[in-house]
């Protein structure tokens, strides 16, 4: 499926955009509740649209199907992400000063936007979440993008190796970071049988403080 089809699949009616603002806050948090805390399977629109204090079928008036739901509360997810990552100034940081030092102010901002986290970390790493191949074809370019920001600009500091093209760096901290979040959380799920909110942050310092040893001597200027 190509990036433009999914765009266009992600668009709620017409009818859920112009209810009031209020409302359609009400129904994306909901939606994003219910998709972060069930697998998908088990999300029943019937306990979302109660909630809302809406009918079951004015939710397929709002969105074509739970699919549509699915990805459209994806997509809100991450743009509130990062908005979070933009308001930290995040494209003017020392990238590595910013893995080594920042985990826990990050952690503790994050909880901020707890089920927005919860969802996507259940759609990108949850052994049984669905469409993870349409998940990652939509949100890749975004991501890569806001990375390779922020290496151009460590770059134009001095504060990483500027002999390699900032979107091959972006690509190998792309990689590194997904299977390094990927190792936290599918341990933390397999282990304990929960999300990685529920961990103290001590579980993930000393795989954090490894993986910042082989970012610096990977790409930090010499």
């Amino acid at each position: 499926m190509s990036h433009n089809n999914l765009e266009v699949m992600l668009m709620p009616k017409a009818t859920f955009l112009n209810l009031a603002q209020e409302k359609k806050d009400l129904i994306t948090d909901a939606l994003i509740k219910h998709f972060a805390t069930k697998p998908y399977h088990l999300v029943d629109i019937s306990d979302v649209a109660k909630e809302c204090r809406v009918a079951k079928g004015s939710m397929y008036q709002y969105f074509e199907n739970k699919k549509d739901m699915y990805f459209y509360t994806i997509e809100v997810a991450y743009e509130r992400f990062l908005q979070l990552l933009t308001k930290m100034d995040m494209v003017h940081v020392n990238i590595l000063d910013y893995y080594e030092n920042s985990l826990e102010s990050v952690w503790n901002a994050m909880k901020d936007l707890r089920y927005e986290y919860m969802l996507l970390e259940m759609a990108f790493f949850s052994h049984d979440s669905p469409f993870k191949d349409e998940i990652n074809e939509k949100f890749l370019k975004q991501s890569r993008d806001f990375l390779v920001e922020i290496i151009k600009y460590n770059q134009k500091q001095g504060f990483i190796r500027d002999d390699i093209d900032p979107l091959l760096i972006g690509i190998f901290l792309e990689g590194a970071s997904f299977y390094m979040k990927k190792f936290i959380i599918e341990k933390a799920l397999n282990e304990n049988n929960t999300t990685t909110f529920e961990l103290d942050i001590d579980y993930f310092k000393d795989a954090i403080s490894q993986f910042i040893k082989l970012l610096k001597e990977g790409i930090a200027k010499k």
